[in-house]
């Protein structure tokens, strides 16, 4: 029985030193590629009513992950007549809700930016691949070979409605890379086509980049999207939205890392996300009370 316990530890302890390695690399891989976007609860708000907004983080729609306070840089409300509250960052992991009192009819911005991190994945020096979430010049003494190597920064935001607004959609709300909607995103019904153009640093971005799309309830699986990642070039994105319900849209690029970071990276990554909802009409009768 003794040497039975033994020869059962041995084994034990021989998995649990290949799992946590493993599991280790995969936290690092997975974490630095989760998506950021904002949620409010509700999309239309009574003037005068406060509603929580929170953060979804990950790979899951419509909900995956925590995140860290450490890892969202900046979090803004802006008003409409374009005031901007910066809100206060709680310590610790989780979905980070805040209330947001609409005191005034129009359309509200939300918006995030994440504090910039770095991703390495590299063979060391012994050929084995491994996973960072460091630069490159951190992890020098034991790298063979760089395979990707990026620094990131993501920017996410929405919009809600209080009452009736009689201003302009307010669609530029000043992110570093943003996607910004060419019209009204509430007046959108199902089967119409959602028209963003593409702005890098508060100007019109040509370049190349790529996007994705889904609504929530599509899948449950992992990064199965209704739109599959579409390589595109040009400032304009056009997406068609056939269903109701929320949408989550996501849009990326890489810019090679200029001479004097290509010790620390050799790509920047920048993503942005945008959510917004495709109302249906009622399919029931409205209850007489509640």
């Amino acid at each position: 029985m003794t040497q039975y316990i033994n020869a059962h530890f041995r084994l034990s302890h021989k998995f649990l030193l290949f799992l946590v390695p493993a599991l280790i690399c995969f936290t690092a891989a997975s974490a630095l590629a989760h998506t950021l976007y904002i949620q409010p609860t509700r999309f239309m708000a009574d003037k005068g009513k406060s509603i929580p907004f929170f953060f979804c983080y990950g790979h899951f729609i419509p909900v995956a992950d925590g995140i860290r306070g450490k890892k969202l840089n900046k979090v803004q409300v802006i008003a409409p007549d374009g005031q901007a509250q910066t809100v206060a960052i709680m310590d610790g992991k989780g979905l980070h809700s805040h209330m947001v009192e609409y005191n005034a009819p129009g359309i509200w911005g939300l918006t995030a930016e994440t504090t910039p991190g770095y991703y390495t994945f590299y063979k060391d020096k012994n050929g084995k691949e491994r996973h960072a979430i460091k630069s490159i010049d951190k992890i020098k003494n034991r790298l063979g070979e760089v395979i990707k190597s990026y620094y990131s920064k993501q920017y996410a935001k929405t919009y809600v409605r209080c009452e009736t607004p009689t201003e302009p959609f307010p669609a530029n709300l000043g992110l570093p890379l943003e996607l910004i909607p060419v019209q009204n995103l509430f007046k959108l019904k199902p089967g119409s086509t959602l028209e963003l153009d593409v702005y890098l640093d508060g100007k019109p971005y040509t370049g190349k980049g790529t996007w994705d799309a889904t609504y929530m309830g599509f899948s449950t699986q992992s990064e199965d999207n209704f739109y599959p990642q579409t390589p595109v070039e040009g400032s304009r994105v056009s997406i068609s939205l056939p269903n109701p319900g929320r949408w989550f849209i996501r849009y990326f690029i890489k810019v090679d890392a200029p001479e004097q970071d290509k010790d620390k990276y050799l790509q920047m990554k920048l993503t942005t996300s945008l959510t917004l909802q495709i109302d249906n009409e009622r399919k029931t009768a409205k209850p007489k009370s509640h």
